[in-house]
C-alpha cells in the first residue's frame, strides 16, 4: 500500500521558488500585511493585542475640544477638564497691588469663569493689567512732570524771573480762594493748572479781586520776605485781636473769604521763597 505524499507540484522534487519564513505574520495576515514595516516591530499577536489596548487608553484620555456648534453643558465640560475652578469664588489670586477694589476683583472672576479661564490663565490676566496700568501711570507722572517744567518757563520769560514767584502767588490766590475740595482733587490727579492760559487766567482773576493789606495797617502783603509772613500767619492763627483771626475760623463772618484769602497769600510767599 503506498503511504499519501504532498502533492507534487514540479518535476522536480526539491523545488527552486523561495520557501516564506513561517511567522505569525503569515500565520494571521493576509498577504497584503505580512511585509508591512510597522507590523513586523511587533513579535507576536499578543504584543500587537497589547499595543492596540493602550493606543485605545490613550485616545480615549484625550480631552476633545467642542466644536462650534456645542451645546453650553459640553464647552462647561470642557472649561472644567481643562483645569477651570469649580466657581468664581474657588480661584485663588495673588493680587499685585491693594488699589483694586473688590467689586472689581469679583466681577473680573465672574467673567474669568464664563471664559473657561484656569486660575493660572486669570492670575497672568491681571498681572498683564497690573503691568500696562503701572507703566501708563508712570509715564502720566513723567508727563505731568514735563509739564511743570515747560510752563514755569514760559512763565519766567513772559513775566521775568523777578517777578515769577509774585505773579505766581496771585495765581495760586485766586485757585484756593475759590477752588472747592472736588475742584482741588481733580486739579492734583490731572495737572491741569501746570496749563499757561489757565494759570495766567487765574492771575489776572486775583488781580481782579486786589492784595489784602498786611493785618489792616496799610503794609502791602507783597512786599513781605518769607520769615515776615511766616511770624504774619502765626499772629493771625495765635492772636485772638489780629483782625483776620475771627473771620478766619469762622465761616458766616463777612470777611471769612477775605481772611482766607489772606492767608493763603501769606502761604504762597513762604512757599515761593522755598521753592
Amino acid at each position: 500500500m503506498l503511504e499519501e505524499t504532498e502533492a507534487v507540484t514540479s518535476d522536480n522534487l526539491i523545488d527552486t521558488a523561495e520557501v516564506k519564513e513561517d511567522t505569525w505574520q503569515t500565520q494571521h495576515l493576509s498577504e497584503d500585511l505580512q511585509g508591512n514595516d510597522t507590523l513586523s516591530k511587533f513579535k507576536d499577536v499578543g504584543s500587537l493585542g497589547s499595543s492596540y489596548l493602550e493606543l485605545q487608553k490613550m485616545v480615549g484620555s484625550r480631552i476633545k475640544v467642542p466644536a462650534e456648534d456645542a451645546s453650553e453643558e459640553d464647552i462647561n465640560s470642557f472649561y472644567n477638564q481643562i483645569g477651570r475652578p469649580e466657581s468664581p469664588e474657588k480661584y485663588t489670586i495673588d493680587l499685585p497691588s491693594d488699589n483694586y477694589p473688590q467689586e472689581v476683583i469679583q466681577s473680573f472672576l465672574k467673567e474669568a469663569h464664563a471664559s473657561g479661564l484656569t486660575n493660572k490663565q486669570a492670575q497672568s490676566a491681571i498681572n498683564f493689567y497690573n503691568t500696562i496700568e503701572t507703566n501708563g501711570q508712570i509715564n502720566s507722572d513723567a508727563a505731568m512732570q514735563q509739564a511743570k517744567v515747560d510752563a514755569e518757563s514760559a512763565l519766567k520769560k513772559e513775566w521775568g524771573p523777578a517777578e515769577y514767584a509774585k505773579e505766581l502767588a496771585v495765581s495760586r490766590r485766586a485757585f484756593n480762594r475759590f477752588a472747592d475740595d472736588d475742584l482741588k482733587a481733580f486739579v492734583n490727579d490731572t495737572g491741569v493748572t501746570n496749563n499757561v492760559a489757565m494759570i495766567k487766567f487765574l492771575n489776572r482773576i486775583g488781580k481782579a479781586f486786589g492784595e489784602p493789606t498786611m493785618g489792616g495797617e496799610g503794609k502791602d502783603s507783597g512786599s513781605i520776605d518769607g520769615d515776615s509772613a511766616k511770624i504774619e500767619i502765626s499772629s493771625i492763627l495765635k492772636d485772638k485781636t489780629h483782625k483776620y483771626h475771627e473771620a478766619l475760623f469762622d465761616n458766616t463772618h463777612p470777611k471769612h473769604l477775605e481772611a482766607i484769602s489772606y492767608r493763603d497769600h501769606l502761604y504762597d510767599i513762604v512757599y515761593a521763597e522755598d521753592e
